[in-house]
């Protein structure tokens, strides 16, 4: 069967490590930025702009409330491979993803054995949301993979205690906490605490090495913060050290925003264990009567993810992907309880396996790169250079963003001090009066400049902007369009790319 290939007698690692590089790196670049991409986007590229890699800034604003190191990575793919692209912004969380997929093998193996290491493996690999956030740029998928491997690390080196693996994990934690903050720590410490009770395990670790490995750890994770208080900035006002205690501790206890119903993670969590959240309530169900039969280490998966959901149920902050943490080791308990369930139940279980795979990679890597191929952001800034450079070279053209999607900037390789400006209200109910009472630059259009909007407020910018030709590759409401000078005597065509006159 099948499942000898996934899970069984001829299964393999390599198998499950290619196929999430299959589904994690094909097409990584393809899906134009969305959900919080947007964020990392403006943050890496205004570092390059700058040439100031300490101060994160959104646009043109201070934002330190993440730490540094996920912009690092972001930014040193996008070095090496010469540009600053959604697949660079994405490599980061890819290679994460595979990590995390190798990390629960390693766990699964100190459960129960290589079967449930491959088993779990498969089971994270088809989960929609780690895909989704597998293939996406943030800080998310990359604090989920250092966890995960941190943890798994201690399970593999919980007997040989020594300076060196004690290093190794604690370094692990500081750069996992320098992409997110200090949620890696409280994870790591949540998971493994059910294993340092059980007869008294902790007392071996009461050792000068464990207390030695804190150091570069602390030296590690301190230094970025340090540089970035005394390298420029000079006019930064936000303290990344301070912002860490104010994201991590004060919003935990004292929640400035996000602040999710106390049963948002009873919502969500199914929902990002989708599709084996089928398989997870039975799972779940079936230790009322199977807890006296489970071994210690199946004791302490159902532990770990009971400490993880208090944990984040009772942080008065919620939002519904800060329940990513808590996947893997769910899927870890639902994989054990499948290994000894039913033979018809564990061929479902294959064909589940089977059948999300092909589904997710036939979405994230094949319909949406067809979907993104044309009309998107990409093409809409190639015909804008196109178009704007011959006139003159898109370096010596100014830029007014007329409530665009802050993305445009990305693609349009703009600098953080263009402005964008908003509308006033609903953008269903305006009129060309409020449009100039919102954008007063239309009054007196500065030579040079071109305005770049949205195809709903094209009939009403129009006679504002008579002496202007339009660039659009779509006819959708929120499609990007631009205004351009008509600097020459030849007027060019008043539509540029798809939907052209």
């Amino acid at each position: 069967m099948q499942k000898n290939f996934l899970w069984g007698t001829k299964a393999k690692i390599s198998y499950l490590l290619l196929a999430a590089a299959c589904l994690l790196l094909t097409c990584l670049g393809s899906h134009e930025i969305w959900t919080q991409e947007h964020r990392w986007a403006d943050i890496v590229s205004g570092m390059f702009f700058r040439q100031d890699f300490f101060h994160p800034f959104l646009g043109e604003a201070d934002y330190y409330d993440k730490p540094l190191l996920s912009y690092w990575l972001m930014a040193s793919v996008a070095f090496i491979s010469g540009e600053v692209t959604t697949w660079a912004l994405r490599l980061p969380s890819a290679l994460a993803g595979i990590l995390a997929v190798w990390s629960i093998y390693r766990l699964g193996n100190y459960v129960r054995g290589k079967d449930l290491g491959l088993l779990a493996g498969w089971m994270l690999l088809t989960t929609y949301y780690f895909i989704f956030w597998g293939r996406t740029s943030s800080a998310d998928m990359l604090n989920m993979a250092g966890t995960l491997f941190a943890v798994s690390w201690y399970f593999d080196k919980k007997s040989l205690p020594s300076f060196f693996n004690y290093a190794v994990f604690f370094l692990v934690l500081a750069c996992t906490a320098l992409c997110k903050g200090l949620v890696a720590f409280a994870v790591a410490f949540l998971v493994i605490l059910p294993d340092l009770c059980v007869h008294a395990e902790w007392r071996k670790h009461l050792r000068l090495s464990f207390v030695l490995a804190l150091i570069p750890a602390i030296i590690v994770y301190v230094l970025p913060f340090i540089l970035s208080m005394h390298i420029g900035g000079q006019s930064y006002h936000e303290n990344g050290l301070y912002e860490v205690y104010r994201e991590n501790v004060v919003r935990y206890f004292q929640p400035f925003d996000h602040k999710g119903p106390i049963y948002t993670y009873f919502v969500f969590l199914p929902v990002y264990l989708f599709p084996w959240v089928f398989f997870f309530v039975p799972a779940l169900w079936s230790l009322v009567s199977r807890w006296r039969s489970l071994s210690p280490q199946s004791r302490w998966v159902v532990w770990a993810v009971l400490l993880l959901f208090l944990f984040f149920t009772l942080s008065g902050s919620r939002r519904n992907y800060y329940v990513l943490p808590i996947v893997p080791f769910a899927l870890l308990m639902t994989a054990d309880w499948l290994l000894s369930a039913k033979e018809k139940i564990r061929h479902w279980a294959l064909w589940v396996a089977i059948v999300s795979f092909v589904t997710l990679f036939a979405s994230f890597c094949v319909v949406q790169p067809i979907y993104y191929a044309r009309q998107g952001m990409q093409d809409f800034s190639v015909a804008l250079k196109n178009d704007a450079e011959k006139i003159k070279p898109w370096s010596e053209w100014q830029f007014a963003m007329l409530d665009s999607e802050s993305k445009l900037r990305f693609y349009l390789h703009l600098a953080p001090e263009v402005k964008n400006f908003p509308v006033i209200g609903e953008r269903s109910a305006q009129t060309s009066q409020s449009l100039l009472q919102a954008w007063p630059i239309l009054n007196h259009p500065p030579k040079g400049m071109i305005f770049v909007s949205r195809q709903e407020y094209v009939g009403l910018l129009q006679p504002l902007l008579s002496h202007y030709h339009l660039v659009v590759v779509s006819k959708r409401a929120n499609a990007p369009v631009a205004f351009v000078p008509t600097l020459n005597k030849q007027v060019p065509s008043p539509l540029v790319g798809e939907g052209g006159a």
